[in-house]
């Protein structure tokens, strides 16, 4: 289990009382715009004001250039090329270029890359297809920018490009008929953080000399997918753009879009951004992972219910697909990690294997960091040649990380957060060997980012109302996540299975109020707590209409005894970083040092009760003046001599006595010997 820090936001009660008064919203509203910041009435009514300004479109450089040479071919009948992406903001920017060129009568094709033969951006391949069919003007979206190659490549067929990207770009632009992107240095647009369908929309709006606001009223829905999608931050502008494409959503124009909410079932609900994460975006991605993006493209583009439906089917599929083979590869890594001691102490996780599938391993990455809180690499190894997709945690950039290696490799790319790579196989271990010793170097403890919470929440008098304001906080995503609420001094009530014991349901109980809560993922066998404990839970809210009206539930971000603050999570980071191997200081080695007593404490309780594995917080608050790296400590001697080991029983992992037994000499501890050493 990850062990992150909790930080919980405390606004003073004054301050929230004032707010309430003034914005006439219920206080627990006011406690989450007070604790992001919005602590007076003016800041508050800013963030949430439906009217925010999406700024002018000439303020993004070389916008003018773009429209022009785009009204140029429009006018003179050139055949135009929209180039886009494979994943949903490059589908989404696509369907909107294409699908407002064609309005204008213009000839216009397009065409998007396939992740496995092509890869990501333009190439030679593309443009010469595409100046073979007679076309003279490429738009690209959601790339580009990095094309310096190509677009030299199309000019010498007399193509000319026109590039529309929201990457970082290079010190070595392309030479194209215009470059757009609001990260070039000397723009003066504010949103530096459109995604790659928002600078679309604004080229969009440059060609049609029409205010963002009006265009936003036909293409709103696309905007807001693809921002959303590609995890643009939900402030400011994307705020504004996502909160009108969200509204389109509830009863889209566009055919495809109703297919696709509805196979998401979310047809007759009212449609989120969470609903756009989680439900429509997958799906719109899954086509390019596993085969090719078009039939994603087509489905935005589609303007008959019928092949809509069909189209929406195919992608459901698709995700199915993805799903599958993603939780597959991802279970054979983590049953690879927990049996090789070697590779689960590693700071940064490096596999491989054959077969892995291309389109989902950058997505099965992401898992094992949610997984084992560390970066992860993971390779899918095609002969004397491995393709490679890596995410990071916060505070470790990726980038550095293989930048640092990259004589290793073939060719790399990315960003603190994600990167792509290419190697040679037989240099895999090397590389893995190299990463890691730049993150010990580094990185000697790798911290674990903490979860935040906006505010404590008392159950006493919460009512549907006050949850239910919550959503005038609206859209979450990044930037502004869902509130998130610390319920202190609680006490679990009861445990119920939900989904044939796959997930749990808790009677949460505070000061004689009480709230059912959902734990997703953790069956009630290896919940580790039971009812009568004292508890804490970050919590979010939300309501449901239930047999007897609206309904208060809360679904469980984490859980921890009561009271046992943050220490333990600095001593776990601590014990990861002396089993990875880094040279601790005399003082670290002595905190994490047990005496035979505090080993034998362990010892006893694992004999007489069982120790649950999956979650060792209960364990860390039971001996809590021994401390969380001494309990780690302990238990991994104690299973080096053999004294206990894990045991599996109905669903539930436990540290319990081996039945051997028998005297032990502690010092005979590989682990107690290297940490007096």
């Amino acid at each position: 289990m990850i062990y992150h820090p909790w930080l919980c936001g405390r606004p003073k009660t004054e301050n929230t009382k004032a707010l309430s008064e003034a914005l006439g919203l219920p206080r627990l509203v006011c406690d989450v715009l007070a604790s992001r910041g919005f602590d007076t009435p003016e800041k508050a009514r800013a963030f949430l004001s439906e009217e925010t300004p999406i700024s002018p479109p000439a303020l993004l450089k070389n916008i003018d250039a773009a429209a022009q040479r785009i009204r140029r071919a429009v006018d003179e009948g050139e055949k135009i090329a929209i180039f886009g992406d494979y994943d949903v903001d490059g589908v989404c920017a696509t369907a909107l270029m294409y699908s407002y060129l064609e309005s204008l009568g213009a000839e216009v094709y397009y065409k998007l890359p396939n992740r496995a033969d092509e890869g990501y951006g333009l190439c030679r391949s593309s443009i010469d297809l595409i100046a073979s069919r007679g076309i003279t003007l490429i738009i690209t979206v959601d790339n580009g920018v990095s094309a310096a190659e190509e677009v030299a490549y199309a000019a010498g067929l007399g193509v000319d490009v026109v590039v529309t990207d929201h990457h970082l770009p290079p010190e070595t632009l392309p030479a194209a008929a215009a470059v757009v992107d609001p990260q070039l240095p000397g723009d003066e647009s504010p949103c530096k953080a459109l995604s790659g369908v928002g600078v679309a929309f604004k080229v969009a709006c440059a060609v049609d000399d029409t205010p963002p606001e009006e265009l936003l009223e036909w293409y709103g829905d696309l905007v807001a997918i693809g921002t959303i999608a590609d995890i643009m931050t939900l402030t400011g502008e994307n705020q504004a753009i996502v909160r009108r494409g969200v509204e389109m959503l509830q009863d889209s124009a566009r055919p495809g879009v109703r297919a696709l909410v509805e196979v998401a079932g979310l047809g007759g609900r009212s449609v989120s951004a969470e609903n756009v994460s989680f439900g429509l975006a997958p799906r719109l991605n899954a086509a390019g992972r596993m085969d090719d993006a078009t039939a994603s493209l087509r489905l935005l583009l589609a303007d008959d219910d019928e092949e809509a439906a069909e189209l929406a089917a195919a992608l459901d599929s698709y995700n199915q697909e993805r799903q599958k083979t993603e939780r597959e590869i991802v279970d054979s890594i983590a049953e690879k990690i927990r049996s090789d001691d070697r590779l689960s102490r590693r700071r940064v996780i490096v596999v491989w294997g054959e077969g892995y599938h291309q389109g989902v391993i950058g997505i099965v990455a992401s898992r094992l960091v949610e997984r084992f809180g560390r970066p992860a690499i993971v390779f899918s190894v095609d002969g004397e040649e491995a393709r490679g997709s890596g995410r990071s945690v916060p505070g470790f950039s990726l980038y550095e990380a293989i930048a640092a290696c990259g004589d290793l490799l073939v060719r790399f790319g990315g960003h603190d957060a994600a990167a792509g790579m290419s190697i040679r196989t037989d240099r895999l271990q090397a590389f893995s060997d190299a990463v890691n010793a730049f993150a010990a170097q580094r990185h000697p403890v790798m911290e674990v980012p903490p979860l935040r919470a906006d505010a404590p929440v008392s159950l006493a008098g919460l009512t549907t109302d006050d949850v239910a304001a919550l959503s005038a906080l609206a859209p979450f995503g990044n930037g502004n996540p869902a509130p998130l609420f610390l319920l202190e001094n609680a006490v679990l009530d009861a445990v119920y299975p939900v989904s044939e014991g796959k997930h749990s349901r808790l009677r949460l109980r505070q000061d004689g109020a009480s709230i059912y809560a959902a734990l997703f993922g953790v069956s009630p066998a290896a919940l580790g707590y039971r009812p009568g404990d004292k508890v804490e839970a970050l919590l979010s809210l939300s309501v449901y209409e239930g047999q007897n009206g609206p309904m208060l539930s809360a679904r469980v971000k984490e859980l921890r005894p009561a009271g046992l603050g943050n220490d333990y999570v600095r001593e776990t980071q601590l014990y990861q970083s002396f089993l990875g191997g880094v040279e601790l200081s005399a003082q670290q080695r002595q905190a994490l040092l047990p005496t035979r007593a505090e080993v034998a404490s362990v010892f006893r309780l694992a004999r007489a009760e069982g120790i649950p594995a999956a979650d060792l917080c209960p364990c860390f608050a039971r001996l809590a003046p021994l401390g969380a790296g001494k309990v780690l400590v302990a238990l991994q001697a104690l299973s080096e001599l053999e004294l206990i080991e894990k045991k599996t029983a109905g669903g539930e992992e436990r540290y319990v006595e081996h039945p051997v037994g028998g005297k032990r000499d502690l010092m005979s501890s590989p682990t107690l010997a290297a940490l007096t050493g």
